[in-house]
């Protein structure tokens, strides 16, 4: 090949071919880069000599498998590598385009943290949206007239919508950036509950569609955030991240049940959507100037310790990137027109057992905690008769002491894995079990205290016990955001979004069951909440084994199907 087939591509500690040379085989670096090379979107970044793309002896390799993945690197004069077209004006093949909010230029190496915040703030206010219905709905079935049927069929309007945009905002979030897709999901759900007080006024059937258009906008929140961690957030802090932004949610539930019920005593159930609503105010300003720079992780295939073989890797993979210019760009096309559609990925990365798990796992937890969440207070108020008032006091603490618990698990988790005192497989594993079957045993102790009760009330008055058990069984599934949670970064980082959007819509299945069954079993067994305790108990214990059975903790082969380079 000729040395100007070598122009705007980066070789990440390789030296370009000497020109004129019998073989063509470009010179190798006499280093080769450690198990995991981290290429960092910034100003001060150089192609070549970092200490980050080396280890000790051998050669390099492995590096140009990955290169289409070193998306927004930029050379000392800080111009993203991905970007620099050739004299013809096209990009080098496979390489990274640049996505709205990526950071083109100053140090970024905070940015992550910004974001983390930033995320977790905008699944604060959808999590208090979401959630202060729970409450609302006390004076409003009143209002009405609803059964307990009726009731659940309103709560669970919420997941036709949240479940039809999953899938469709995990892509959207993983093709063309995330944090677009997330500004217009706080902007949709926002308007939906402001406008859910008309739409009750009007009518069932317009009630219904603005808690389903509602579940539409919270739909994309949760893939898009998880898409943009995959691409902003170094590694060795992701499941910090992913700790942060869902222990958000809590605290999100943890507010509306704190600040509704005074909100609704003091203006009526109306209020209490108008002045959530209006929350989303405070965050876009905030949101829509912020750039974060693009950390991307690059790895290596499984090592051997035959060095002969990884001079032979290091050799083709050299030569791979020293292709000649012409050969490179003529296979463009043909190479776009192999590719799969979105839904080919999809098939591919669901028959895996390790995306398997995500979805099981997510279904099983979310059947108890969407069911907890929607009925708690209605718990509190008719099985332990405590009065409107005084819920804060019973319906707070549980989802406080989750956000602590839950940053808690994310920093433990990290630092287990960073100091090779557990490995990752043994961290995702131990977390969502005890975060699973801990709850079960809670709600069974809980079940049982109030087992005896006359119309689902507590017959000794042990209203403490039981809360307690709820509050404990909370706060320890809380542990699951070192699991499930993050696991999606583990099996499939190139499709996060994605994946995180498949197993979020079977959370949202089960909510979409669970909801409407607890209150169909409430109406059938005169408000005996046992029943309802121990069926979500069975389901967490179930989806714990499988959890455990089929986890994994490396990207699938299935991860490299016609991915779209980011």
């Amino acid at each position: 090949p000729d040395s100007g087939a070598h122009v705007g591509v980066p070789m990440l500690g390789v030296r370009p071919p000497v020109a004129g040379a019998a073989t063509g085989t470009p010179h190798a670096s006499a280093r080769s880069p450690p198990d995991r090379v981290r290429a960092h979107a910034r100003r001060d970044a150089r192609v070549a000599g970092r200490s980050a793309c080396f280890s000790r002896g051998g050669a390099p390799r492995n590096i140009p498998r990955r290169m289409a993945s070193l998306g927004g690197r930029r050379n000392p004069r800080g111009v993203a590598l991905g970007s620099v077209p050739d004299e013809r004006g096209l990009a080098p093949p496979d390489m990274p385009t640049a996505r709205p909010g990526d950071r083109t230029e100053g140090d970024g190496s905070s940015d992550w943290i910004t974001l983390t915040a930033l995320a977790a703030a905008a699944i604060f206010v959808c999590y208090a949206d979401r959630s202060n219905i729970s409450t609302a709905i006390i004076p409003m079935a009143k209002a009405f007239s609803w059964d307990k049927v009726a009731e659940g069929g309103v709560l669970s309007a919420f997941f036709y919508g949240y479940g039809m945009t999953q899938i469709v905002g995990g892509r959207a979030a993983d093709r063309f950036g995330g944090k677009n897709v997330l500004l217009f999901g706080v902007v949709a759900w926002s308007l939906a509950t402001f406008f859910t007080p008309a739409a009750a006024a009007a009518g069932a059937a317009p009630l219904l569609l603005a808690r389903a258009a509602l579940g539409a906008g919270e739909g994309v929140a949760f893939p898009a955030v998880h898409s943009l961690i995959a691409r902003h957030v170094p590694f060795e802090r992701r499941t910090t991240a992913v700790a942060t932004v869902t222990a958000a949610s809590y605290a999100g539930a943890a507010f509306a049940f704190g600040v509704t019920p005074r909100v609704v005593l003091a203006g009526g159930w109306e209020a209490a959507f108008y002045a959530f609503g209006a929350a989303a105010l405070l965050w876009v300003p905030l949101w829509v100037p912020a750039t974060f720079e693009v950390v991307v992780d690059v790895e290596t295939e499984t090592e051997t310790s035959d060095d002969t073989n990884e001079n032979e890797k290091a050799n083709a993979a050299t030569r791979s990137i020293g292709l000649d210019r012409s050969e490179t760009f003529a296979t463009r096309e043909t190479d776009a027109s192999k590719k799969n559609s979105w839904f080919d990925e999809w098939r591919a990365l669901t028959r895996t057992k390790e995306v398997r798990a995500i979805c099981v796992a997510q279904f099983a937890q979310s059947w108890g905690s969407y069911g907890l969440l929607s009925w708690l207070p209605t718990y509190f108020d008719e099985a332990l008769g405590v009065p409107l008032g005084d819920l804060p006091a019973f319906t707070v603490l549980p989802y406080f002491i989750q956000g602590v618990v839950g940053v808690a698990s994310g920093v433990c988790a990290d630092a287990l894995v960073e100091k090779n005192i557990a490995s990752t497989l043994f961290v995702r594993r131990a977390f969502q079990a005890f975060g699973m079957v801990g709850p079960a045993v809670c709600l069974l102790a809980a079940a049982w205290l109030g087992h005896g009760g006359v119309d689902g009330r507590v017959a000794d008055a042990n209203v403490l016990g039981a809360a307690v058990c709820v509050d404990v069984g909370l706060a320890l599934s809380a542990l699951t955001l070192a699991g499930v949670s993050v696991s999606h970064l583990d099996v499939a980082p190139k499709h996060a979004g994605l994946v995180f959007a498949t197993g979020n819509t079977c959370a949202t299945i089960a909510g979409l069951i669970a909801v409407p069954v607890s209150g169909l079993i409430l109406e059938r067994t005169n408000q005996n909440w046992s029943v309802v305790f121990g069926v979500i108990a069975a389901v967490f214990v179930l989806g714990a084994a499988v959890w455990c059975a089929w986890v994994g903790d490396r990207p699938v082969a299935a991860d490299d199907v016609g991915v779209e380079r980011a």
